[in-house]
């Protein structure tokens, strides 16, 4: 009897470890995308339509995308949160045209065409505003909400704190067109109409101030300033390190409306009315171009680097991977003036003439199996606050900038080694650079193991019911022969 139950036991050990087998297997084929129609995969899903019935201008997300700030032609400055709920409005006295929000989503920033610029807490309440001499065509907020940078059509450049106290201003004699301010908010970039690009501190000192050939559309800069960007609308991209040092100048065809940095400065992005979408390394080359079917108004790098999304008077909102190809695109009903994406990479706004914003979240499936990327599959953590987000920070990498002739002479482009972005672009690092071995020769021999892990199972099963099979025989034997001794010994008894 022991021996049959200890065969028993074998025997259900075989099976289950059959069964489990089985299951990892068709778990394995799941998650493999070789049966998957890629095409089919939506890289990102429409979380809400936020109807505000008119044109919208501007929009900004915190760092999470819980919260999400827009302006438009109906004079309004709404709050939203993830779930398309307007949480307030505020009706200002003329056309919105920009706003920004702080991190966690506690301050906001609004600037109008009544010259005002209007700053609010979560809640609605209004704080403070500041009248300014003329229309206000851009503001920004530092991370921590502590500091507000404004500037219109005055000329002039303010920089509050967030008590609404003016700590200075610094007059420019022409539109001030774009402000970008660092995460801290010790540094402001500026684009103006006099063809200055300028960087100040937060005591307003001039830290530089470059002339290129144009009037300056936009800027963008890294988290800490290390590098700042700007087009123009000689159809002239330009890059700059902190201290003003022009890096190169690449003229991609066209009035250049909107620049992103990626956030260690090795690739830039660039939205232009030739309706292209440009990528550049940091010495300036061109990685490729995409075209859209109208005038692109809007392009943003994902803070993690993993794509660009790009908005388009086609009415279309375009994300593409680093290597210019399209992962995804949406209709949003209208030409889209601005989008937004939050830094944790999860969440796009966007902004359109349809009289709605567009808010989508990124599914993390699609995208890994899009991107055959595991890392952006979900894991059981507890996602990030819009606070802890917001006191990250981010180290620049140390590289040598291009030496030029200066800001008026064109730079001829670099070489483009791939048509795809070479290295790694979440580090910026280069090719040739020496690298840790990769986890693919521990991974091949991880799914040599799976593949005969299975078979292993059903032979390990098979053996076990032989030898049961066996066992069974062999006790039969001896029990009908220990019946036959007994039928001896009555015999003999007998006898």
């Amino acid at each position: 009897m022991e021996h049959s139950s200890g065969t028993k036991l074998l025997l259900t050990l075989s099976l289950f470890f059959c069964l489990i087998s089985g299951a990892e297997a068709a778990d394995s084929h799941a998650l493999d995308s070789g049966d998957v129609n890629l095409s089919e995969l939506k890289a990102f899903d429409l979380l809400c339509k936020c109807e505000t019935w008119g044109i919208v201008n501007t929009v900004s997300l915190s760092s999470t995308g819980n919260y999400l700030v827009a302006g438009g032609f109906d004079r309004n400055v709404s709050l939203f949160d993830s779930r398309g709920t307007q949480l307030w409005n505020y009706k200002t006295e003329d056309i919105v045209y920009t706003v920004s929000i702080s991190s966690d989503g506690s301050r906001i920033v609004a600037g109008s065409n009544d010259k005002k610029v209007y700053f609010f807490n979560r809640q609605g309440d209004l704080l403070w505003s500041h009248k300014t001499g003329g229309n206000i065509n851009s503001v920004a907020v530092s991370s921590n909400g502590l500091y507000v940078a404004a500037g219109g059509e005055d000329g002039k450049v303010y920089f509050m704190n967030s008590a609404g106290k003016l700590l200075w201003s610094f007059d420019s004699e022409a539109a001030v067109r774009s402000i970008a301010i660092s995460r801290d908010g010790t540094y402001v970039a500026v684009g103006n109409a006099n063809n200055y690009v300028y960087l100040f501190d937060s005591e307003g000192k001039t830290i530089w101030n470059r002339k290129t050939g144009s009037l300056i559309n936009c800027v963008s800069m890294t988290p800490y300033a290390y590098y700042v960007a700007a087009g123009g609308s000689n159809y002239n991209v330009y890059l700059f390190d902190r201290k003003g040092e022009f890096s190169w100048m690449n003229n991609p065809g066209y009035w250049v409306s909107s620049v992103s940095l990626t956030t260690n400065g090795a690739y830039l992005a660039a939205g232009s009315f030739d309706d292209m979408i440009y990528l550049f390394n940091r010495t300036g080359g061109k990685i490729w171009d995409y075209k859209a079917k109208d005038d692109v108004y809007a392009v943003e790098i994902s803070a993690d680097s993993s794509f660009i999304a790009a908005g388009s008077w086609d009415d279309t909102l375009y994300v593409l991977n680093m290597d210019g190809e399209e992962l995804w695109n949406y209709n949003c009903g209208g030409n889209i003036n601005s989008l937004d994406v939050s830094r944790d990479s999860t969440t796009i706004a966007v902004g359109s003439d349809a009289g709605a914003v567009y808010l989508f979240e990124r599914n993390p499936t699609a995208f890994a199996l899009l991107l055959g990327d595991e890392s952006f599959l979900p894991e059981e953590t507890t996602k990030e606050t819009d606070t802890s987000l917001a006191e990250k920070t981010i180290k620049p990498i140390e590289e040598e900038t291009a030496v030029t002739g200066g800001v008026e002479n064109k730079v001829e482009d670099a070489p483009a080694t791939s048509s795809s972005v070479s290295g790694n672009p979440k580090t910026g690092e280069n090719p040739g650079s020496e690298e840790l071995p990769t986890e693919e020769s521990s991974l091949k021999l991880l799914e040599k193991f799976d593949s005969i892990k299975f078979p292993a199972a059903l032979l390990l099963g098979a053996l076990a019911g032989t030898v049961f099979f066996l066992k069974r025989r062999l006790v039969k034997y001896h029990e009908k022969n220990d019946e036959n001794l007994e039928d001896l010994e009555e015999k003999d008894i007998r006898e």
